[in-house]
């Protein structure tokens, strides 16, 4: 792990027309001060995404982590830290990190505003089109956003992201691995990892 509390990450965030960040994936992220000057030019333009009614908007961020999360795109670069195994559970400042994630409809097509889902579903449906709802909640599907190498997990729905999953990690469908938890070395999982432990 990192001797540093300083990351960065560059991605794209979902935002909903009030503003609010519903979900930021991070392309590269990584240790230090600041992202390398390298990984700048693939940001995307900012755009709308029509059929879900957000924006899709650049981040580049750069945190400290021994200190609060600042908002949901710092709270997100943690969470996919620990998922991409640059972060042990129980190593980063997670305070409050509740509060700053919004309740979101994570869907086929990515995040949805709970406010809006009936229309975005509605709107899809009449062109002939469905959406699977994969959950409502302020945590997303780990898979979604990270796959780490050398891991068999059942039901991707029962990885959080911000679950720290060791390779030789087998995720059985009955177990269950919350954010800021995981494995640090060959395990298998059948029962539930709850936040701030690890096995």
């Amino acid at each position: 792990m990192s001797a540093t509390t300083l990351a960065w990450g560059v991605g794209v965030a979902t935002v909903a027309p009030n503003d609010t960040v519903l979900d930021v994936f991070f392309r590269k992220l990584g240790w230090g001060q600041s992202t390398p000057e390298e990984f700048l030019s693939s940001l995307p333009e900012a755009h709308t995404d029509p059929r879900r009614g957000v924006g899709i908007v650049p981040v580049n961020i750069s945190i400290d982590t021994s200190k609060a999360p600042r908002d949901a795109t710092d709270a997100y670069l943690r969470l996919h830290l620990m998922s991409h195994r640059l972060a042990l559970p129980n190593s980063m400042n997670l305070d409050g990190i509740f509060g700053l994630l919004t309740n979101v409809v994570f869907t086929s097509l990515g995040a949805v505003p709970v406010e809006q889902i009936d229309e975005v579903t509605y709107n899809l449906r009449r062109n002939g089109e469905h959406l699977t709802i994969h959950g409502v909640d302020k945590f997303p599907r780990m898979t979604d956003y990270v796959v780490p190498s050398g891991v068999r997990i059942a039901d991707a729905s029962r990885v959080r992201l911000g679950a720290h999953l060791a390779p030789g990690t087998t995720v059985m469908h009955e177990g269950f691995c919350n954010f800021n938890a995981g494995t640090l070395g060959t395990s298998m999982v059948e029962g539930r990892i709850s936040a701030g432990v690890v096995v």
